[in-house]
């Protein structure tokens, strides 16, 4: 499977707000060979295609939120949408209960079967769901030691995607390669974020403390991963997500 590196819009979604084009041209200027969306549609897909044509970008992905993928006639238009800009990852960003101060695992587990739906309903697009990491998803859930991201794993078919956020998974405490080696196959996208163990996220990669060599290594021998996408939230992100790019590249 071919590995190409997208980016996260978010990261400038002060620009993309302002001006599209100009965002796209800024992140194929950088290094990167595609964009991964997010939020609600808010032009013509016809619009966004010969955007991103125009730019020499492809769709990566679109950080949909729940309400798009969990009502069956609302995910039916958004994947017809995504068939037209040729994006086949519909991934959620974050589940409606998991900001609660607790979590139980029946909660956990609807989510599950949930995604397992989603996932069949959209089989016959050729396209893919998934889940993404935050923080909440290490914690333990309510009376028990199981953790969320675990129970998630464990629940759904292997075409749902476990879209691992390697710096909120390390801001968790947890170690986020040995977190991709628990679950070989379910990383189609994976979002790489520079974390550090002294400065948090305000870091750029190459100036981190995740192993991106061996996170490397197992995506390609192990993640069955196709996108590698970056996501920088912090200052000055036009500098930063060039530097990203160009750093990243050289672990590939």
């Amino acid at each position: 499977m071919a590995k190409k590196m997208g980016l996260q819009v978010y990261s400038i979604r002060d620009i993309y707000f302002k001006d599209p084009a100009e965002a796209f041209k800024l992140i194929k200027d950088s290094g990167y060979d595609a964009v991964d969306m997010f939020g609600s549609v808010n032009m013509p897909a016809e619009t966004l295609k010969k955007l991103l044509g125009d730019a020499g970008l492809e769709c990566c992905g679109w950080h949909a939120g729940w309400d798009y993928l969990s009502k069956p006639d609302i995910l039916e238009m958004f994947a017809s949408y995504n068939k037209i800009i040729g994006n086949k990852y519909l991934i959620c960003p974050g589940l409606p209960f998991a900001w609660q101060e607790k979590t139980s695992k029946d909660q956990w587990l609807e989510a599950a079967g949930k995604l397992n739906e989603i996932a069949a309903q959209l089989k016959q697009y050729g396209m893919f769901t998934g889940i993404h990491s935050h923080s909440v998803e290490f914690k333990p859930t309510e009376g028990t030691d199981e953790l969320p991201w675990d129970i998630l794993a464990k629940n759904t078919v292997n075409d749902v995607v476990l879209q691992l956020d390697m710096g909120n998974t390390y801001a968790a405490g947890t170690e986020p390669v040995a977190v991709l080696k628990k679950y070989p196959g379910r990383y189609r996208t994976i979002h790489i974020k520079p974390y550090s163990l002294t400065k948090g996220m305000n870091v750029v990669i190459g100036e981190d403390d995740i192993d991106w060599t061996e996170t490397v290594k197992f995506c390609n021998e192990q993640g069955n991963t196709e996108y590698f996408i970056v996501e920088y939230e912090e200052s000055d992100a036009k500098t930063g997500i060039k530097t990203c790019a160009d750093n990243f590249k050289k672990y590939l």
